[in-house]
């Protein structure tokens, strides 16, 4: 692969648009594709990816491009660019993203020598954050290197996520042939044994020593040898400072379990004594009574660093950053005005497609290519932020539609489209436009007891006698349906949906419509409703006792573990990485395994906490009448909010960019109270919606845009 400086033009053969995206030159190629620089109708600009045209002949090709994309979309945060929208079912796959003129760190050692030691302190915090955030997904990214560290003038940003996978997922590879560099994969890596969050920290380790000494601390030369220095030799640290050899060392350690989480990796590099060997380690694995305080006392007496501009920011590298921004922009205002769309515009119905929507993995000038999906679709596009909004007084709706059933199912986000129910069926609307796209009334309208799921590119749905459904999202043709005597759509895996039935069983039943992989009775609390969530290989079931019961769902749908929440109603479960966080009468976060206890808040006074809301490191939820945000990992408050009535607790709050939604009245049955909506950036109220009726609101969230069905009427809202 080349990197320039300036963006290139177009070859003959290049597109001149994909999807909402005129292409204006070439910023960076290799033998997987091309990265564009893309400018949309607003003049937003866009880093869009695509693989050769004759890539369309090579199936694998184009699975593994559509692939990332879907690895992508789950990783978000601040070192990880925004995917803006993606099109993986037309003549030619394209993939935008947030677009970011820099230097990939290698580029940057060899144009600029090694990072002083206060740059690879800040720099290692950021990227083990960034790592902290990828783990969080539920993801390992496998392929963390300098290339793949882009620095921008706003931070450094992780790149290409061509092998990542879940973080539960097997090796691809055999030993001796892991797809990751020599020299930054782990040992365990090299030796095609499965890889976990730890060989993320081996490749962080190995970054830092290049990024402080300019030498690849497993040498270079043949990849066979540098992969067996890999595993049975010392790494090479020389020009490594002495005060970051102790955390550097921590990470390179052979074996994964005497490495560092990132987290503890960030800590100790932004304290000026946190960087010797196994100085926070040692204190939690030596058993001793008192010791975990000690380590609390000395890390507050640890000097914090003092705050200066790293390279980025300052100096030669920084001006090299700007040189590539300006050059990008003299490029966007010199392009021509477009006359005439360059090709026919691909319609919405063909367009559309059958998945979730996509996310992640950074671009500009220091670009980079992708290598992967699992056949699912594309998502919608992004909307784009408000830029001001007057507190009290609600935005415009980005489109409406009408012809709802008023009690009807949905909404329910599934790739570019949103889903609702009507009198007779299904309708489907794509989610940037709202311009119609399909309706399916096949089976009649779905129940909306039984609720709607999109797994696999497909809506799921049951209608009249427990009929189970799948509907292609992409253009609404059904793909199968069986009578399975559903009640209730609970959960979907990749490949499996988790059913309830009129027998009070659970059921996982294959996307495919094949017969069931296992049936076993469910708990008790689960007769007169339940709420759940899957990941993990678990199915964790909460009933309308308040009872909450995980069942393995890699074995043969056995009890891992039960909780009794003392709730007295089906408060839907959380799932963040390997946590499932409950509300009930106290709030608490467990392990997703096996159910064991890391932090609870019991619930002040009367009430319970209601289904809590993962979101930027916090969970939301309600308490009574008020909306509340604690610390995840810690449970301790963060905000409380009154909205002026009361909250319903088992309505998940909706959560997109730094808005939250919350519908509110008595119980979902109860009077409309209306929706209310906070700025997560003030933690203070900013407009309502409704009130005064007789009909409760749903809410589902996607691509930045809040949908809501009332009375009859889909509602997109913009965020902020």
């Amino acid at each position: 692969m080349t990197e320039n400086p300036t963006v290139a033009p177009l070859a003959d053969d290049d597109p001149i648009r994909l999807g909402p995206y005129r292409l204006l030159g070439v910023v960076g190629a290799g033998g997987m594709g091309k990265v564009y620089l893309g400018v949309d109708a607003a003049g937003r600009t866009a880093a869009v990816k695509a693989p050769r045209a004759t890539d369309g002949e090579d199936p694998g090709m184009l699975d593994r491009f559509r692939r990332e994309a879907e690895v992508a979309r789950s990783v978000r945060g601040p070192g990880v660019a925004a995917v803006l929208g993606h099109g993986m079912w037309g003549e030619r796959p394209w993939l935008a993203s947030e677009f970011l003129p820099g230097l990939t760190l290698t580029r940057a050692v060899d144009r600029y020598g090694p990072l002083a030691e206060g740059d690879v302190r800040t720099l290692g915090a950021a990227l083990a954050g960034t790592l902290a955030e990828i783990h969080a997904a539920d993801l390992v990214h496998r392929d963390l290197k300098p290339s793949n560290v882009v620095l921008t003038r706003g931070g450094p940003y992780i790149i290409d996520f061509g092998i990542a996978r879940p973080e539960h997922g097997m090796t691809l590879t055999g030993a001796g042939s892991a797809p990751a560099t020599p020299g930054f994969s782990a040992p365990e890596q090299v030796l095609g044994r499965r890889t976990g969050p730890p060989g993320d920290v081996f490749a962080l380790g190995a970054v830092l020593a290049f990024a402080a000494g300019g030498r690849l601390p497993f040498g270079d030369g043949h990849p066979a040898a540098v992969q067996f220095r890999t595993v049975h030799e010392e790494p090479d640290l020389e020009g490594v400072p002495p005060a970051l050899l102790g955390v550097v060392t921590d990470c390179l350690a052979k074996e994964p379990a005497q490495r560092p989480e990132p987290r503890e990796v960030a800590r100790r590099l932004r304290t000026a004594g946190g960087t010797e060997r196994g100085t926070e380690r040692g204190t939690e694995r030596d058993g001793e009574r008192g010791t975990a305080r000690g380590a609390a006392r000395r890390a507050v007496n640890r000097p914090r660093l003092a705050l200066r501009r790293p390279a980025w920011r300052s100096g030669p590298l920084a001006a090299e950053l700007a040189r590539r921004a300006a050059d990008v922009d003299r490029t966007v205002r010199s392009a021509a005005p477009e006359a005439a769309p360059s090709r026919r515009r691909v319609s919405v119905a063909a367009a559309s497609a059958a998945a979730v929507t996509v996310c992640a993995a950074g671009g500009g000038a220091g670009w980079w290519l992708l290598r992967g999906d699992d056949g699912r679709g594309p998502g919608a596009p992004a909307a784009a932020p408000l830029a001001r909004y007057t507190t009290g007084t609600a935005p415009a709706p980005l489109w409406t539609r009408d012809g709802l059933a008023p009690d009807g199912a949905g909404p329910l986000a599934a790739g570019e489209v949103v889903v609702a129910g009507t009198p007779k069926g299904l309708t489907a609307w794509a989610a940037d436009t709202g311009e119609p796209v399909w309706t399916w009334t096949d089976r009649g309208a779905p129940l909306p007891a039984a609720g709607l799921l999109a797994a696999a590119g497909a809506v799921l749905a049951v209608t009249a006698g427990g009929r189970l459904s799948a509907v292609d999202a992409r253009d609404g043709r059904e793909r199968w349906s069986r009578a399975a005597g559903a009640t209730r759509l609970l959960a979907a895996g990749a490949d499996t949906v988790y059913v309830l039935d009129g027998e009070r069983r659970l059921s996982a039943l294959p996307l495919t419509g094949a017969r069931a992989r296992w049936r076993t009775p469910a708990a008790s609390g689960t007769a007169k409703g339940a709420a759940a969530a899957a990941a993990g290989g678990r199915l964790v079931v909460a009933g309308s006792d308040g009872t909450v019961t995980a069942y393995r769902t890699d074995d043969d749908g056995s009890v891992a573990w039960h909780q009794d929440t003392a709730a007295k109603v089906a408060l839907t479960p959380a799932v963040a990485g390997d946590t499932v966080y409950l509300g009930g009468a106290s709030l608490r976060a467990l392990s997703l395994a096996d159910g064991a206890r890391r932090w609870a808040t019991p619930a002040p006074g009367d009430g319970v906490w209601g289904s809590p809301t993962p979101a930027h490191g916090s969970l939301h939820l309600v308490w009574q009448d008020q909306l509340i945000a604690v610390d995840a990992r810690t449970g301790e408050q963060t905000w409380s909010l009154l909205p002026g009535t009361h909250a319903l607790p088992t309505t998940a709050p909706v959560v997109q960019g730094q808005s939250l939604y919350h519908p509110l009245g008595a119980d979902r049955s109860g009077p409309d109270d209306g929706v209310v909506t906070v700025d997560l950036r003030k933690a203070a109220a900013a407009w309502s919606l409704g009130g005064g009726g007789d009909k409760p609101w749903h809410l589902t969230g996607a691509a930045n845009r809040v949908f809501l069905t009332h009375a009859g009427t889909l509602h997109a809202m913009p965020v902020l």
